[in-house]
């Protein structure tokens, strides 16, 4: 029996497709092939159970404009084609489905997308802000102009935050492992135990630079090595930095 043809892919990870209720399946087929535009005539292709894959099919002088479309979902959530993505989003919260990804018909993986889980606390506080993080890089999905980076900060906390720029995602992930950098994104920040966190896949990396991490007490000796510096005078200048600081 020949493969059913297709040249886009929306496969739910990790969930089979007799884990998927009916109704809900046909939800995620009427949203893909929204996001992949009635104007470029998308044919329903069948089901793959690799995870659970939606098929589809658009004619080949249309695929072009299938994918511009994926991409201004990705860049513009208030786009009509991000609507739609967002509600893919949303379905997957609801059906507990973590990730998802389309993928062209040879298997390449044009966009990751993130389930929206439902809060915990609905009512949490959200900010829109530019600041910073300061931790570890730990990883980066994606090989398109959307990418995912994972970050763990000081709180022990994974974060997930977007990279735009494909020349900055490539000098980020210099540090991959090797050192703490710090990160300026701009976005949805949620409040948090531990202060203000930058909400998953809604916060994007706008720069980055590496940080120092030489032990403080190695800095204060070598300003201490310095003549005519006030801390080459002290005779503890760790004591005397705790002190200032009110550290006892």
């Amino acid at each position: 029996m020949a493969k059913p043809r297709f040249n886009f892919m929306l496969r739910l990870l990790d969930r089979n497709p007799d884990r998927v209720p009916m109704s809900h399946l046909g939800a995620y087929i009427q949203e893909f092939a929204a996001l992949l535009g009635e104007e470029n005539k998308p044919i329903f292709k069948g089901i793959k159970k690799a995870s659970t894959g939606c098929l589809a099919e658009v004619p080949v002088e249309r695929m072009h404009y299938s994918r511009a479309r994926i991409v201004q979902a990705k860049n513009d959530e208030n786009s009509k084609p991000g609507r739609h993505l967002r509600a893919i989003e949303a379905l997957m919260g609801r059906d507990a489905i973590k990730e998802a990804q389309i993928l062209d018909e040879v298997g390449n993986v044009i966009h990751v997308i993130f389930g929206i889980m439902p809060e915990d606390n609905p009512s949490a506080d959200r900010l829109y802000q530019e600041s910073t993080v300061d931790g570890w890089v730990t990883g980066l999905v994606g090989a398109d102009d959307s990418m995912h980076l994972y970050v763990r900060d000081h709180f022990d906390r994974d974060l997930r935050l977007v990279v735009r720029d494909e020349e900055l995602a490539r000098n980020i992930l210099t540090h991959f492992r090797s050192g703490t950098v710090r990160l300026c994104v701009r976005g949805t920040w949620l409040r948090t135990d531990n202060g203000w966190s930058p909400e998953a896949s809604k916060c994007t990396v706008q720069g980055f630079e590496p940080l120092e991490d030489t032990p403080f007490g190695e800095v204060l000796a070598a300003a201490a090595r310095v003549p005519g510096n006030g801390w080459a005078e002290a005779a503890d200048p760790m004591a005397d930095w705790a002190n200032i600081r009110g550290i006892h």
